[in-house]
């Protein structure tokens, strides 16, 4: 089965989606785009090299034109809500970028609605897609480290001149940590239940909200994770996927993966620490597509065979990483103060 699939959006990151991912999936074939900004369906014609009948002004364009069985929303997160519903509504299954929603009650809803329509709606977590956090999950799994107690996530990076969210209130928690919350769910296959954060800007910083934060989350199981993130480290930096380290009761995993650019998919490394043994560099499990290869080839398998891969964030799972943003978002607002995350997921359920 070959899976038929609009993509709406093409600014920035949606040209991206086009230039390195969409046209390289196997099982995949992009049939039309969409963009309500007349310059950026020309820019995307010209640089991409689209089929000029095949780029739309809005989805009901796009259905009256071509057939698609899925769409790929690759818009702003404002609109990540309105344009994921209007495909569901016009029967597509749907890959929307992360993070899910803005607000929790949305992504609530669009759950729904995809659970009623009998249609896939699956979030991109494209971190689950790397050798490093596949094989952590695993060995904590089996064991290997006995109980995980606790965790230690740092990512450092000093923002660039293409850094595009200088606007945003919690720029780190709101756009970059979703991957790692989610990481942390991924690889321990555990819930979070409270979350405390501190978060803060520098003077002089071209941020208007604060691009810095200490995490503090207690999990189901009794791990504690301890994240700390910054968009303005001068020191040593970590890659994007950030610099792990599980100890527990047994052993240590260390790791790290997901560079930038011509390095994102060659900074996989993991090191496995047992007492009265040397240091073992672990030998990495064979992920044939990466990132967002990864993500869009599980979200066509799902489709296809009806049962989603095990790495795919699916809209139900993603609830509760979408709820952990949010919960450590308000904690900064709120000074510091502990924010259960199932509270956050009862109020949108209301």
């Amino acid at each position: 089965m070959t899976l038929r699939l609009l993509q709406v959006g093409l600014g920035g990151w949606g040209r991206n989606w086009v230039k390195e991912i969409t046209r390289e999936v196997p099982g995949v074939e992009p049939v039309g785009w969409i963009d309500t900004d007349p310059a950026s369906r020309e820019r995307a014609i010209l640089e991409l090299g689209l089929p000029p009948a095949c780029v739309f002004a809005s989805l009901a364009e796009a259905r009256a034109a071509v057939a698609a069985d899925a769409a790929l929303v690759a818009v702003p997160l404002a609109a990540h809500a309105a344009v994921t519903e209007a495909a569901l509504a016009a029967g597509r299954h749907v890959l929307v970028e992360k993070p899910f929603t803005e607000r929790l009650e949305d992504a609530v809803r669009l759950t729904r609605l995809a659970r009623a329509r009998s249609l896939v709606l699956m979030v991109n977590q494209n971190y689950r897609w790397f050798p490093a956090p596949v094989l952590a999950r695993r060995l904590v799994r089996e064991g290997r480290i006995g109980r995980p107690m606790v965790v230690y996530l740092d990512f450092h990076l000093l923002y660039g001149p293409d850094y595009r969210y200088f606007f945003l209130d919690e720029p780190l928690l709101a756009d970059m940590a979703i991957h790692h919350f989610d990481g942390l769910r991924y690889v321990l296959a555990d819930e979070p239940v409270e979350v405390t954060c501190q978060s803060w800007n520098e003077p002089g910083s071209p941020f208007q909200g604060r691009p810095a934060a200490v995490v503090t989350v207690r999990f189901a199981g009794g791990t504690l994770a301890s994240y700390r993130g910054s968009w303005i480290s001068r020191g040593p930096t970590t890659p994007y996927g950030g610099h792990w380290r599980i100890d527990g009761t047994e052993g240590t995993i260390e790791f790290t993966f997901r560079g930038a650019f011509q390095q994102r998919e060659k900074l996989d490394r993991l090191i496995l620490y047992l007492p009265g043994r040397p240091a073992e560099a672990a030998l990495l499990p064979d992920v044939p597509l990466k990132d967002r290869k990864g993500a869009l080839h599980a979200f066509a398998r799902w489709i296809e065979a009806g049962t989603p891969p095990e790495a795919a964030s699916t809209a139900e799972d993603n609830l509760m990483s979408l709820a952990l943003m949010l919960a450590a978002i308000r904690s900064a607002r709120e000074g510091g103060t502990a924010v259960r995350v199932r509270a956050l997921l009862e109020e949108a359920d209301a």
